[in-house]
């Protein structure tokens, strides 16, 4: 049995970021690129550094399963805070930085667009877009453009960031195997790293877990990994079993070249990280604060936040000179 560790990695900041300036209000603009499927464009949002090095880093970030647009239209063009928080705070740091609209060009003709955007459960569209197959190809397809309009760098400076239903993608496209073959890829994976905030871990995933039995199947990351989840999210149970699993058998501690590093925090549910605007913490919370049981999703999101930058930084780089 290995010995848990719940805290998070702090690494330190790269030489080759110089602490710039927060992204100016002009540095993203809405995009579309084309998809893996032969005809069909995906939309994006795109955030660029100020000063972009030659072969940049860069993070591709999958939305959840509302969609990536405020109030859930894509006709406002305004992406939901916390994935404009990100991409702002990335790009000033010096990543290019691409938010993959998985939905909107997908609404089948004559159908809402608004509505198309709900596919959580219980919702008409629900799982409509297969976050499993065809939003882990939607990765792919984002890092294929990045390469082609950006030149990003590709020896270990792509990294992942989902939520939710986007961050199940993430865990896929992480994983060391496929969903239906405990055969390890022997080819190189082309993610540096990632970071998963709350996804699904359940038997739709795949890697031969069986929610009803003691199966708790073989999904590992390839790579580094995050996975931050509240206690008293719905989701949270499936996941410990996955992580648990992954440490027990898989060896993917944290602190090994493929480690898994699990943030769990107490009496926090899903979606602890919506803010009201897209400030990104600088700081944690103080042993005051934390103990304030009214700030305690705050509390959780400036610990994420804080933390997975750092992970970013130290984990998805641009090429050594």
């Amino acid at each position: 049995m290995h010995t848990r560790i719940v805290l998070p990695v702090v690494a330190a900041a790269l030489a080759w970021i110089a602490a710039p300036a927060r992204a100016q209000a002009d540095t993203y603009t809405n995009i579309s690129f084309d998809s893996l499927t032969p005809g069909l464009q995906l939309d994006g949002r795109l955030y660029l550094p100020d000063s972009p090095v030659e072969n940049p880093p860069a993070i591709i970030m999958a939305h959840g399963c509302s969609g990536m647009w405020s109030y859930n239209d894509p006709s406002t063009e305004v992406a939901q805070l916390h994935i404009e928080k990100w991409g702002i705070e990335l790009a000033a740091q010096g990543y290019v930085v691409l938010a993959v609209d998985s939905f909107t060009t997908r609404t089948p003709t004559g159908e809402d667009e608004v509505e198309f955007q709900n596919q959580c459960s219980g919702d008409d569209w629900e799982g409509e877009v297969d976050p499993y197959t065809k939003r882990v190809d939607d990765l792919a397809a984002a890092r294929a453009f990045l390469i082609d309009e950006y030149e990003v760098n590709t020896a270990g400076g792509i990294g992942l960031l989902g939520w939710s239903q986007g961050a199940q993608a993430v865990l896929v496209a992480m994983a060391a195997t496929p969903r239906t073959s405990n055969v390890a890829y022997t080819t190189e994976l082309p993610w540096a790293a990632a970071t998963a905030f709350y996804p699904g871990c359940g038997s739709l995933m795949g890697y031969g877990f069986k929610i009803s039995q003691p199966i708790d199947g073989y999904w590992r990351p390839a790579n580094p990994v995050r996975l931050h989840m509240g206690e008293a999210d719905s989701l949270h149970a499936h996941c410990k079993r996955r992580v648990d699993n992954a440490w027990d058998v898989y060896d993917a501690d944290p602190g090994t070249a493929d480690e898994l590093v699990w943030r769990p925090y107490p009496f926090v549910g899903h979606s602890f990280d919506r803010g009201d605007d897209t400030t990104f913490p600088t700081s944690k919370c103080s042993p005051e604060e934390a103990a304030d049981t009214t700030r305690r999703a705050e509390c959780a999101m400036r610990d994420a936040d804080v933390d997975s930058l750092a992970f970013f930084l130290a984990r998805v780089q641009a090429p050594a000179t």
